[in-house]
This record gives structure tokens, C-alpha cells and sequence, in this order.
């Protein structure tokens, strides 16, 4: 069962970088409808299933099963890694941090992203925060977006292409019930914060369930995945939950990769590295179609859904 999907507009958040700082030199601004579409927004539609996801067969897709980490599972738009706790205990934590990959200008109607969650796969209550990348006006753009669902998505500022991202979510040190969101550019030493989200005990409980480093193919307000951007390999680093590397002993970890609908496996996730918080995605095979729904410039719709899996 698929819940209804609800269209929502992109509102700015200032959070404390003033009304412009720099990035290798480059104006990084708050983010405004003049930069993005008036029509640029984010929502979500959440498939009631739990994990494991189908897994990739051997035979399917473009990539080797040699080049894919054992056991992983397929999505239809997410690739990157999940966690679920080994036992009862619940996530408070997540941190990771990501280069920001460049994508064709040539590819006018493509998108990317690329964010941290916790919550999402076995509940429907998400917090996650990441960028998300466009073609506007023959020009690459980024923007920094965080979102609790079922609430509007918020963009918080521009950044170049080629930016590091250090981000995290967590609960403030006064009060479990407060969380931050905090990120910093190309290691600033100024860290960002979003303004406090305050969460109900039931909310903390379902988004404690899970955790992600994800990158993913946004879509349509109708469901229609957009054409993915050539965005090559996006590394994660530091891929942290509550303190510790993604794959230690309290985590079951699952790898997980983006499959079309016809099989062919559009970006694949790489076996952690030896710290166990890091690994990378690769876009193996470019997805160009729009499917029935047609993408015009200039009135995108965006929305980050949770990993459908395929029917």
C-alpha cells in the first residue's frame, strides 16, 4: 500500500552562516526560489515493507556479482548502505560525511542525491538531511536539505559542486526530546545547526530503528523516477551510528544497490572499507528514461522516497 502523496513547497532556513559565506571562493547563499524552480519540492511515499529487499541475482544487470558486496539487496531508487540493530537497542545517532559529485550539464533534466537518516525503513518516521543536485539554467546546482516526515522538506543553502559535507543528527545535550542537525562546508570551522527539531517519544522510537547513507534517484510528484545524473563515484566517510563505525557488532548491515525495473543495476555501493565507515557509490549504468510522465525545465518536483523495492 502506497500513501497518498502530498505536494509541498521548499521553504529557506537560515541557519546562522549569515546572508552569504564563501566556499573555495565561490558565494554560497540561502537557498531561494531565483536559484530552484518555485515547483522544486520534496515529499514522500512509503511502500509498508521491511527488509531484506530482494536480493540481486548473479545474472541481472550491467555489473559483475563479483563487483557487488555479498548479500546485497535491490532498490529502485536508493544505493548506498542500511542499518538495523542487532538487538532491542535503538539508534540515537548518525554522522557521515560526502564530496558532492559533479553531474553533466548535458543532462538537463537529470538528478542526484545524497543524505544521512535515521528512521525510514521499518517506520515511517525519517529524519535525514543530505544535498540534492539539478541542472538549472545550464548550470550544476546544490542545495543542503533536511526533512522530518511527514513535514515539508526545508533547503537551507546553496554549494558548489566538489564541497565536502560533514553532517550529523543527534539529540541535544539538553533535552532528548531536541535534536540537531549540524553540518559543516569543506571543513569550516564554524559548524551550522538547524534550527532544534523538538520530536514526540514515538517519533524518536520508530526513526531509531534504522540508519542510512544513501545516494539516491529523486522523482516526480507522480512517482516517475527522474533521469539519474551521471554523477560517477560519491564517497562516504566517517559513516558513524551512535558513535560507532557503521558495521560494528550492534548493526546488522545491509548493502543495497539501485536496480531499474527491467533489471539493469543503475548504481552499485563498493564493500566497506577497512574502517568500517566508509565506502562509495558508482553509477554503473546511466537510468535516461522519464518513463510516461514528461520533465520539462524550469518545473521539477522533487521528492526522496524510502527504497522501493521492485514488484
Amino acid at each position: 500500500m502506497r500513501i497518498k502523496l502530498i505536494r509541498i513547497v521548499s521553504l529557506a532556513v537560515f541557519v546562522g552562516l549569515g546572508t552569504c559565506s564563501l566556499v573555495n571562493g565561490v558565494p554560497v547563499l540561502p537557498a531561494t526560489h531565483n536559484q530552484i524552480s518555485s515547483a522544486y519540492v520534496l515529499t514522500r511515499n512509503f511502500p509498508h515493507r521491511r527488509l531484506p529487499f530482494p536480493q540481486i541475482q548473479p545474472s541481472q544487470g550491467t555489473a559483475t556479482d563479483a563487483s557487488l558486496p555479498a548479500n546485497t539487496q535491490e532498490s529502485e531508487n536508493w544505493a548506498g548502505y542500511i542499518d538495523t540493530p542487532a538487538t532491542s537497542s535503538s539508534y540515537t545517532s548518525v554522522a557521515g560525511s560526502w564530496t558532492i559529485p559533479n553531474i553533466s550539464a548535458n543532462q538537463q533534466n537529470a538528478a542526484a542525491a545524497q543524505w544521512i537518516g535515521l528512521g525510514g525503513v521499518s517506520s515511517t518516521d525519517l529524519l535525514q538531511m543530505g544535498t540534492i543536485e539539478q541542472i538549472d539554467d545550464g548550470q550544476p546546482v546544490v542545495e543542503i536539505f533536511w526533512e522530518q516526515l511527514p513535514s515539508p522538506a526545508q533547503y537551507v543553502m546553496t554549494v558548489p559542486i566538489g564541497s565536502t559535507i560533514n553532517a550529523s543528527i543527534a539529540p541535544s545535550v539538553d533535552s532528548s526530546s531536541t535534536w540537531n542537525l549540524t553540518f559543516t562546508v569543506n571543513g569550516q570551522s564554524q559548524t551550522s545547526t538547524i534550527s532544534p527539531v523538538t520530536l514526540d517519544s514515538s517519533y524518536i522510537q520508530g526513526m531509531g530503528t534504522s540508519a542510512e547513507w544513501i545516494s539516491e534517484d529523486p522523482s516526480t510528484q507522480n512517482n516517475q523516477l527522474y533521469p539519474l545524473a551521471t554523477m560517477g563515484t560519491t564517497t562516504y566517510q566517517s559513516a558513524t551510528i551512535n558513535g560507532q563505525p557503521l558495521n560494528s557488532s550492534a548493526n546488522l548491515v545491509q548493502p543495497v544497490a539501485m536496480v531499474s525495473s527491467n533489471g539493469n543495476i543503475l548504481i552499485t555501493p563498493s564493500a566497506l572499507g577497512t574502517d568500517g565507515e566508509s565506502f562509495s557509490t558508482n553509477v554503473a549504468s546511466a537510468n535516461t528514461s522519464t518513463s510516461s510522465t514528461q520533465v520539462t525545465q524550469g518545473s521539477h518536483s522533487w521528492r526522496l522516497v524510502r527504497g522501493m523495492t521492485r514488484r
